[in-house]
């Protein structure tokens, strides 16, 4: 039997999907034919609609007036994606999705039941991970059956159910219609030891038309063992799960030697070095695989790597070196708050700002990259506390390749320990709009997060440190935010 697998726009367009090669990988490995529908690098290649790949331009894909015009101006072309789904001959059409994917993967899927009501619409990725969300997804007239957290087993079980019964459950950790009625299976188990998944299957992809066709993505973990109140991480990855570093070398070998052009990765994990044991097992190797000479397939003296790290102890001037000598180009770190007053409260490792600028000096005086993420008016968070970070900033400077504040400044995600906890954070009106919550005290609400967020962009420019797209959209698109802001209020008071 066979699935053909979407991913439809906006998705990056820096390298080809994971989780897709992921799932082709393994349904690949239990004997089902799957095919790969890479329709969002391909709309993409069209010269006219470059501009709304950039990550400023995530608002255009998330509203629903501006995706109808995108749809309505290329509904020639969406049909022809259609026809080609149908074309495959597959039975199940799986869409993965996101905030910005959602509406042209339903729009698609819709176009697709109109044509063949038999087909089967299975929907997945990032969006569906929250029970909540994959409820909301499966009511959805065109889709059959929404994949709640990790898919990589869930859709063999699906591919197996459809195969004897034709429909795609009952199984853990999906919802499903069974004549018209919603039926929750319950959530699955995680994978436990995920050193036994295959390599990801990017067969299908055209790495040339990617921004750096030299660039895969990988995931050596899942999850975050750290506790960081405000993280939602725990609602997508249940638990967390490390790759040994064997798994992790026999990994990138294996794609260093299937595409030849291929010579960097990216880490899509939290945290690389989370399992600090298992990454430095993983360099140790790379290191002796890029000084070996002989009867090699290829020069692996290009290798080179990057991801997002947690500050700690450990990052030592002697590992971060040797991180360097493995091929390690930049490393992104969480540091949120440069106040300890306000980490201590985020529950953050280390709570110790002198810890923080020693391992990002080490980083960049060892010649990799430092990017660094920060929040804004977290709750308890004072002028002082700010005040703090913006110092932190001028006398770090030197250090920083990119700085990313958040687009949400401070988002207090669904069922994350801030939102479960409101009375200890002195947070209220959060449940309505989480990014519109105030404090009970008066001093933090969305205006002053924003003019915040406002301050230290403007700083960071002044410094000539590169902001993020992210920091950019915000300052590009102010005014859409403060309306968005007073439309909510408007809503509120009706």
């Amino acid at each position: 039997m066979k699935i053909t697998l979407v991913l439809c726009p906006s998705w990056g367009i820096e390298t080809p999907h994971l989780g897709i090669a992921l799932l082709t990988a393994n349904l690949r490995r239990h004997g089902y034919e799957a095919e790969v529908c890479d329709f969002n690098i391909r709309i993409h290649s069209r010269d006219k609609e470059k501009g709304l790949w950039k990550s400023e331009e995530d608002v255009h894909w998330e509203n629903r007036e501006s995706l109808s015009r995108f749809v309505e101006n290329n509904r020639g072309l969406l049909n022809s994606f259609v026809d080609e789904v149908l074309a495959t001959g597959a039975k199940v059409i799986g869409f993965s999705v996101y905030n910005t994917t959602k509406y042209i993967s339903l729009e698609l899927a819709r176009r697709i039941k109109e044509r063949d009501k038999d087909k089967i619409i299975i929907c997945g990725g990032q969006m569906c991970f929250p029970k909540s969300a994959a409820e909301a997804v499966i009511r959805e007239e065109a889709v059959d059956a929404v994949v709640m957290g990790e898919g990589d087993e869930v859709i063999v079980n699906i591919m197996r159910n459809i195969a004897v019964s034709g429909k795609p459950g009952p199984c853990p950790g999906i919802f499903y219609k069974d004549n018209g009625k919603i039926i929750d299976c319950g959530m699955d188990f995680p994978i436990a030891d995920i050193d036994r998944l295959p390599f990801p299957d990017f067969s299908d992809f055209d790495l040339k038309l990617y921004d750096n066709p030299a660039q895969l993505p990988m995931l050596s973990s899942r999850g975050c063992p750290y506790k960081c109140v405000f993280c939602n991480t725990k609602l997508f990855w249940l638990k967390y799960r490390s790759m040994s570093g064997d798994r992790m070398f026999q990994e990138v070998l294996y794609q260093l030697n299937k595409y030849e052009d291929v010579h960097f990765f990216t880490f899509n994990d939290h945290s690389v070095n989370a399992n600090i044991k298992a990454l430095s097992s993983f360099v140790d190797q790379v290191i002796e695989l890029k000084t070996k000479k002989g009867d090699l397939r290829r020069n692996y003296a290009q290798l080179s790597w990057r991801g997002a790290a947690v500050i700690r102890e450990e990052m030592s001037r002697d590992f971060v070196e040797k991180l360097k000598l493995s091929g390690c180009i930049e490393l992104e770190y969480g540091i949120e708050s440069a106040s300890d007053r306000v980490r201590g409260l985020m529950k953050k490792p280390p709570d110790d700002v002198r810890v923080i600028e020693r391992v990002i000096r080490d980083t960049a005086e060892a010649g990799i990259g430092v990017r660094a993420n920060f929040m804004f008016g977290f709750p308890g968070e004072t002028e002082g506390d700010f005040e703090e970070s913006l110092e932190f900033l001028k006398r770090n400077k030197d250090y920083f390749v990119q700085v990313h504040p958040s687009e949400t400044f401070c988002h207090i995600d669904p069922n994350t320990y801030m939102y479960n906890h409101p009375e200890e954070f002195g947070i209220i009106n959060y449940k309505n709009n989480s990014l519109y919550w105030e404090s009970k005290d008066g001093k933090s609400a969305y205006p002053e997060r924003l003019r915040r967020h406002q301050l230290f962009c403007q700083l960071a420019n002044e410094l000539k440190i590169p902001l993020s797209p992210g920091g950019h959209k915000i300052l590009l698109h102010k005014q859409y935010f403060i309306d968005e802001y007073n439309h909510y209020l408007e809503r509120k008071g009706e």
